[in-house]
């Protein structure tokens, strides 16, 4: 090989390996940049309050969105009904209620949605026969033509089901601490966090998280 030649592969050799670097660090730079993108995305909070005070939760805006919209943005749809709790039970009443086996995440929602007395007692009547939960609880299947009526009904109140594990540390964390706790009978902790709307509930593994929007003095 001539002198020139030696020259010339020299400075193609020097040319490919500055060319190969440069590949490299746009590559990394490229890659540390969709990481950054991607970790912005992921630190989005699932909870959080809109500028008049509304909560959000799961993208979920309550006492604004409706059920048909809740569908949508839980990418699931619901089996909703009419129940009736006893007097004994929290929720003690009629209730209209839309019921997510499982959303994404293979967790459990369930949206009380808003309806008054007429609305109620109107579905009521065109519902099925009422079916008796052990509980005491009683579940009525709403009639097909009132399905679409009941999409337009906003969510008045969220509850989750975490599939994962939640504890009271977790929340404690996530929304400062609580402003009340008790231990039932059944064992279950109770917290109230009322700053958020929440009410969580906890036994063993197994977390049920309840939002409604707080009252505007946080009580």
């Amino acid at each position: 090989m001539t002198e020139a030649g030696s020259k010339a592969q020299k400075y193609g050799d020097r040319f490919g390996l500055i060319l190969f670097f440069l590949v490299v660090v746009a590559t990394a730079a490229v890659f540390l940049w969709t990481s950054t993108q991607n970790k912005k995305n992921a630190q989005s909070p699932d909870t959080w309050f809109d500028d008049a005070g509304q909560l959000h939760v799961l993208g979920i805006l309550l006492g604004k969105t409706t059920l048909r919209d809740a569908e949508r943005r839980l990418k699931s749809k619901s089996d909703p009904a009419l129940y009736i709790y006893p007097p004994a039970n929290p929720k003690a009443g009629l209730r209209l209620e839309a019921y997510f086996p499982a959303i994404a995440d293979r967790s459990r929602v369930i949206l009380e949605l808003k309806a008054d007395k007429d609305q109620l007692q109107y579905f009521k009547q065109r519902s099925t026969l009422p079916h008796l939960y052990p509980n005491g609880v009683a579940r009525m299947n709403v009639a097909p033509a009132d399905i679409a009526a009941m999409e337009q009904l906003v969510v008045r109140r969220l509850t989750l089901i975490p599939s994962v594990r939640i504890t009271a540390k977790i929340l404690r964390t996530r929304f400062g601490k609580e402003s009340g706790s008790k231990l039932t009978i059944d064992g279950e902790k109770v917290l109230t966090f009322p700053k958020v709307g929440l009410v969580a509930t906890i036994l063993e593994e197994t977390a049920t998280l309840v939002f409604s929007n707080p009252l505007p003095d946080g009580g």
